[in-house]
């Protein structure tokens, strides 16, 4: 009975001690080596719409066509396609993959949702990688709610620098003030233009 009991105490003992062991283990290694799970926050990229950082090209139309090979897709019919905080919308579009261009055409109109810049003409094309648009053909021009009133051509705004130049019968409208020209680039947040070619400028005075 005594042997029994001795034996048991020393059975229970050893388990105690491998327990121990293997917690000590346990805990250790998760210290040196943790668990991705725990030790690393959400990837990028993985995250759900409102932050995403996955750049994403959202093309809506009534008829939508894509050749893998030549990577195009071209879109017919009450177009829309967001990027970013940009959206273009017109009646035709193409969409170079392999470039990352896009080309809008029929009463085309670009918006700068984040800027509040709004832009209208024939045609326009719009670089995605560099964020630069290009506009031709009665191109207007309306930014943070007609602050800066533009018109002219042709058009190039560059979305890093907020800088839009405008040219061919260029015309330019700020609080007021009317600039003309053959060429006028305009640098919106600073609300600062410069005229060249055939310049005319129209300043009323201050009541």
């Amino acid at each position: 009975m005594f042997r029994g009991n001795s034996l048991y105490c020393k059975s229970q003992l050893a388990v105690r001690v491998i327990v121990t062991a293997s917690l000590l283990l346990a805990l250790i290694s998760y210290a040196f080596f943790p668990l991705p799970a725990f030790a690393e926050e959400e990837s990028e990229g993985v995250k759900g719409t409102g932050g995403s950082h996955e750049e994403v090209i959202d093309i809506t139309a009534d008829e939508v066509r894509y050749e893998r090979k030549r990577a195009l897709a071209t879109a017919s019919g009450n177009v829309a396609v967001l990027f970013k905080s940009f959206r273009i919308t017109g009646d035709y579009a193409e969409y170079d993959e392999s470039g990352a261009v896009v080309a809008i055409s029929g009463n085309a109109k670009f918006e700068d949702t984040r800027e509040g810049s709004v832009f209208a003409a024939d045609k326009i094309v719009f670089l995605l990688e560099e964020e630069k648009m290009e506009a031709e053909g009665g191109v207007s021009l309306r930014y943070k709610g007609g602050q800066v009133l533009a018109s002219g051509d042709r058009l190039s705004y560059f979305s890093a620098d907020k800088r839009a130049i405008v040219e061919g019968d260029a015309c330019v409208e700020i609080a007021g003030k009317m600039f003309q020209a053959s060429v006028i680039t305009i640098f919106l947040d600073e609300e600062r233009v410069v005229a060249e070619g055939g310049t005319r400028t129209v300043i009323p005075r201050d009541e």
